[in-house]
């Protein structure tokens, strides 16, 4: 097994640890009331259950559990509690789904393990550079950086992405997870062409409605959905759209809807999550009053959430990253 401790400690600015850093920003969130001692027993259930479901390879059981994008969820649920690779109790834990992210990577540089290749691709190639970002692996990073090529080289004349590489047409889902990817790369230091995020933000912006919601693909399905509208608002906050008429129009679709088609549950609490938080203190007051008592309440007795969308331990991963946001330790997760 890889060590990532080697390549950390003189990377780190100032040569303050990461470890440090997660504490005090741990300690700021408890400070302002955003992490009850509910949420964070929630959490540490879920997390050893997480521990105790991962397979030797670093994979999760299960069909969806072989797919990179699944075991690039779990790991982020860790390193959102503060976790690192390597370090403390579930560094190991992450180390082995890290290197099953990058085994899984193919000449392309795709990152599939042999489910839906580009909706997989986006969770992996994200929850590398949340990794890099930790660790400056030089493995790591070489990974990275093959995945966002290729995020970059299957963008379509849309401007946005689709479920297998090189389809012309889009969709708001797919897109969604490539452009939180290039986000987080480009927080890691990897650089991604500016021309690429502006028009993942022109396509995602066509996928605004006119009740305030988004719809699944641009002038086909107009139809607006709670989840749908979750990822059109993280991604505009995230990529510095917070501002604009449809970031702002979205979050008050958001503010009241109740989570929508109970398989979809902890996707749309996973997404949605993200962007009321960004979208600011009165937003994420309304949504967390609703949401973070009904994920609370599904959590089975064993630590995991049920759910037939991706998987157990993919419902379990979405379910804890939506109450992580407030832990506010992942750079993708800072406002």
């Amino acid at each position: 097994m890889r060590d990532f401790r080697t390549s950390q400690g003189t990377e780190r600015l100032f040569g303050v640890t990461l470890a440090f850093l997660l504490v005090l920003a741990a300690a700021a969130g408890a400070a302002d009331g955003r992490i009850d001692p509910a949420v964070e027993r929630s959490v540490e259930k879920g997390l050893e259950y997480l521990a105790k479901a991962q397979g030797e390879d670093g994979s999760w059981p299960g069909s969806y559990g072989r797919s990179a994008g699944v075991a690039g969820l779990c790991a982020l649920a860790f390193m959102a509690h503060g976790e690192e690779p390597g370090i403390g109790d579930y560094g190991e834990t992450i180390e082995k789904a890290v290197e099953y992210i990058v085994s899984c990577q193919d000449s392309r540089g795709v990152l599939s393990g042999g489910i839906s290749p580009m909706y997989s691709h986006g969770f992996a190639t994200l929850a590398l550079a949340e990794v890099y970002g930790m660790s400056r692996d030089k493995e790591v990073g070489k990974a990275l950086k093959k995945a966002v090529d290729l995020i970059v080289k299957a963008q379509n004349g849309e401007g946005g992405w689709r479920y297998s590489i090189g389809s012309p047409s889009s969709d708001i889902t797919v897109t969604g997870c490539q452009m939180m990817a290039l986000r987080a790369a480009q927080n890691a230091g990897i650089e991604v062409p500016k021309k690429v995020i502006d028009n993942g933000i022109r396509y995602v912006k066509s996928c605004a409605t006119a009740d305030g919601g988004f719809s699944y693909q641009a002038g086909r399905f107009s139809g607006s959905g709670v989840a749908r509208t979750g990822i059109g608002v993280a991604v505009l906050s995230l990529c510095g759209e917070y501002g604009s008429d449809q970031a702002k129009r979205g979050a008050e679709y958001l503010r009241y809807k109740p989570l929508e088609r109970e398989n979809y549950f902890y996707y749309g609490a996973y997404y949605c999550s993200q962007a009321m938080f960004q979208a600011g203190v009165s937003y994420w007051k309304d949504w967390n009053a609703q949401v973070t008592r009904a994920i609370l309440d599904r959590q089975s007795a064993d630590g995991s959430w049920p759910g037939s969308a991706g998987g157990v331990e993919c419902c379990t991963a979405m379910a804890l990253l939506a109450l992580e946001v407030r832990y506010r330790l992942l750079p993708i997760y800072q406002r």
